[in-house]
């Protein structure tokens, strides 16, 4: 009996372990790099497929970053608002927009995380392609 209770301790805390992993993945994380390090009034439009705002988002309020960490600023958002893992995003400070002013999206099902330079386009998916593209493009 001491046996199977000690099973059924491991097997709860196996499951309740893959539950917080499981609520791990179902989100996903832009990081957004300043070359001026002044991230106030940036903020990331979110929409879902079909032009429907985020719940809470609208263009004059948008979502305030999550935090900072050494990169720069990070908005960490719930995939479950997202049709297929589709975030469709604009960082931007009133009507200045970043990447060239166009909507961006990447699969958040696909990727988790995604870094974003200041005056760059593209959206990278490594930290270290994101540093590589600012030394290979410096600040001005």
């Amino acid at each position: 009996m001491t046996e199977f209770r000690s099973s059924l301790k491991f097997a709860v805390a196996a499951a309740l372990a893959a539950g917080a992993l499981g609520a791990q993945a179902q989100t996903a994380t832009i990081n957004y790099n300043r070359c001026d390090s002044t991230y106030d009034g940036w903020g990331a439009h979110l929409w879902k497929d079909g032009g429907i705002p985020v719940t809470g988002v609208e263009w004059q309020k948008p979502l305030q970053p999550s935090g900072k960490n050494d990169f720069g600023v990070f908005w960490t958002i719930k995939l479950d608002e997202f049709t297929k893992g589709r975030v469709n995003y604009i960082i931007h400070k009133g009507d200045s927009k970043e990447q060239g002013g166009r909507d961006m999206a990447f699969d958040g099902s696909a990727t988790k995380e995604i870094w974003v330079n200041s005056g760059d386009r593209k959206i990278y998916t490594s930290l270290d392609d994101a540093r590589k593209a600012r030394e290979a493009k410096p600040c001005s």
